[in-house]
């Protein structure tokens, strides 16, 4: 994660929270295009080698990150456009590596799990997959809201969001456990997909908590 640096009582991150002035409403809509893109090739890559016990390293290396370190300012690979060479490209969380993971995954979990209810059918109550379907949005809310967190410098208050996502994930594995069984072999496939991704979102999770507490000893 980042080392942010303190300012008396005014933690700085890499993002000021100002943004780029002499951006448009076009110049951001693009820009946001570009996000999607980068969250698609991601899940790409995580697609492709999801059968690997350490699918998360793979597809990071493949992104261009560090895995021990994924660092706030750290994006994808360089970028070729020469649109977005140059000092004006602003800093975003959207660029965050940990910010496209939990884009990724969630995308990953909520295609997933459309598949289980299309092969299940009224197997799976309205109401159980709109909880399911709700948790996994909290999971994703908590952790984009720890990732800003860490972009202003406040650890604490990461830690904190990461805790409330790590439990939004674990509601989430109880309640697709209790999926029938008729239901999940209905789309073994899609079932075993949500687990395994769950999970991995929980790793993502105590990796970035570990690293905020690893930052905050050191200041």
């Amino acid at each position: 994660m980042m080392d942010p640096m303190d300012d008396g009582d005014h933690p700085q991150g890499d993002f000021d929270g100002s943004g780029n002035a002499s951006w448009g409403e076009a110049d951001w809509a693009g820009y946001l295009q570009r996000n999607d893109l980068e969250v698609g090739r991601f899940l790409s890559y995580y697609t492709e080698v999801k059968d690997l016990p350490d699918r998360l390293d793979v597809s990071a290396r493949r992104m261009g990150w560090e895995n021990a370190d994924w660092a706030p300012g750290d994006g994808p690979e360089e970028v070729n456009d020469a649109e977005d060479e140059g000092p004006d490209l602003p800093y975003c969380i959207h660029q965050h590596p940990v910010y496209v993971v939990a884009r990724a995954l969630s995308l990953q979990l909520t295609h997933s799990f459309q598949r289980l209810c299309v092969a299940a059918g009224p197997q799976i109550t309205a109401v159980d997959a709109a909880d399911i379907m709700l948790s996994f949005w909290d999971a994703q809310h908590q952790m984009i809201m720890a990732i800003n967190a860490t972009d202003t410098g406040d650890l604490p208050l990461a830690l904190v969001h990461m805790k409330r996502a790590l439990a939004a994930i674990n509601y989430s594995i109880g309640l697709t456990a209790g999926i029938p069984s008729g239901a999940r072999l209905s789309a073994a496939e899609a079932a075993q997909d949500i687990e395994s991704t769950l999970f991995d979102l929980r790793e993502v999770c105590l990796r970035v908590m570990a690293d905020c507490r690893w930052d905050g000893k050191k200041k």
